[in-house]
């Protein structure tokens, strides 16, 4: 392979692969969907989120703003508590968030048909 073919695969996957690692972290998609909607405090977020364990949501929410993603802002009241909001950076996420959702509407119906069956089962 050429240095320039090595050049123009590194362009393509590169940012595939760097988005990839942020998105794939574990309840990922489903924080920035919830914070979409806007600033949300964490037992609100825990809440909306379901079976997530609080230790997941805090490691989570803290890689998130490592990549400034997310704002983290302390309220010093009693009892205190901890706003998450999305920055600039990631409220673009939002139109990769709704292809993602389109796509998976028009080609995995059966997989959400089943997903929706196990929902409904479970409740």
């Amino acid at each position: 392979m050429s240095p320039e073919s090595c050049k123009d695969a590194a362009s393509i996957h590169c940012p595939i692969a760097a988005t990839m690692d942020l998105l794939n972290g574990k309840w990922t998609l489903h924080i920035l969907r919830e914070l979409m909607h806007g600033r949300k405090r964490f037992n609100e977020l825990s809440r909306a989120l379901g079976p997530c364990s609080s230790r997941t949501l805090c490691c989570r929410l803290r890689a998130l703003e490592e990549q400034g993603i997310v704002t983290r802002e302390v309220k010093t009241t009693i009892p205190p508590w901890v706003d998450y909001e999305l920055t600039e950076k990631g409220r673009a996420l939002n139109a990769v968030i709704d292809s993602i959702v389109s796509w998976g509407e028009t080609y995995m119906q059966e997989e959400i048909k089943a997903c929706s069956a196990r929902i409904t089962e479970e409740v």
